[in-house]
């Protein structure tokens, strides 16, 4: 974890807010490489303690990511899908900052997930999604790659469809990043590293439809970034992203 997370978590809580909280993380880390932790199959792959207690880093752990790196996470990034609203996750300790992103369309019902246990929540917005939008409209899909930074101006993201590009990449951007890797984010089936432990798991259709034209979008991404100065780099033997993408391993963080 950064030195400067405990703090900010402290601050954050006190504003009333989303604008607030939101407004006093801007640029923050500006200077630091963001880790986003995905939960895809490969995280089972690597020692994840190299990033321990490293200050040059921001780590920002997806859902259950969470759980491969406890204690280190400085954003936690979530929704309520793929959630357990009775016993949700295992923090061990409160000092990373708590970022929920909540379907505009269901943001009452998911309200209600919430509030079961209940889970803390430190920023929350809504993600504008269908019937609002279309699927044709949202990030991946329309290569409309500007949406990353809605988050730096209004408290609001865009369908992803991945939480990737919903929450986590505009996280990354709103501190301050200039640097990512990533760590899990396989990109090439749409199974997570949990699926295993389901007894009877089948992959979703439309999730293997999203995945494919994500990764066939991943070549105007590549070129948004570049463009913006952001260098993304990518941990993961499966991620079929752009090559350009630069593959790297943990030790090379």
């Amino acid at each position: 974890m950064n030195s400067k997370t405990k703090l900010l978590k402290k601050e954050v809580v006190k504003l009333k807010s989303i604008e607030e909280r939101l407004g006093l993380l801007k640029g923050k880390y500006a200077g630091k490489k963001a880790v986003i932790l995905a939960p895809g199959p490969s995280i089972n792959d690597y020692d994840l303690s190299v990033l321990d207690d490293r200050d040059d880093l921001v780590i920002l752990s997806i859902k259950q990511a969470q759980d491969k790196i406890k204690g280190q996470s400085d954003f936690h990034i979530v929704n309520t899908y793929n959630f357990d609203k009775y016993n949700g996750y295992d923090y061990g300790n409160l000092d990373c900052i708590i970022f929920y992103g909540l379907s505009q369309s269901y943001v009452e019902a998911q309200m209600e997930k919430l509030a079961i246990k209940p889970h803390p929540v430190d920023i929350w917005v809504p993600v504008v999604n269908p019937p609002t939008i279309n699927y044709s409209d949202c990030i991946h899909k329309s290569a409309d790659y500007d949406k990353l930074l809605m988050l730096s101006s209004e408290p609001q993201t865009w369908w992803g469809t991945s939480i990737m590009y919903e929450q986590a990449i505009p996280m990354a951007l709103l501190i301050g990043c200039k640097e990512i890797v990533t760590i899990g984010w396989d990109l090439s089936t749409g199974v997570h590293s949990y699926d295993k432990d389901k007894v009877s798991f089948k992959v979703d259709e439309a999730q293997i439809q999203y995945t494919k034209d994500s990764v066939e979008s991943t070549p105007a991404l590549f070129d948004w970034l570049s463009n913006k100065n952001i260098n993304l780099k990518i941990c993961s033997k499966s991620n079929t992203a752009d090559e350009r993408f630069q593959r790297i391993e943990p030790c090379q963080i």
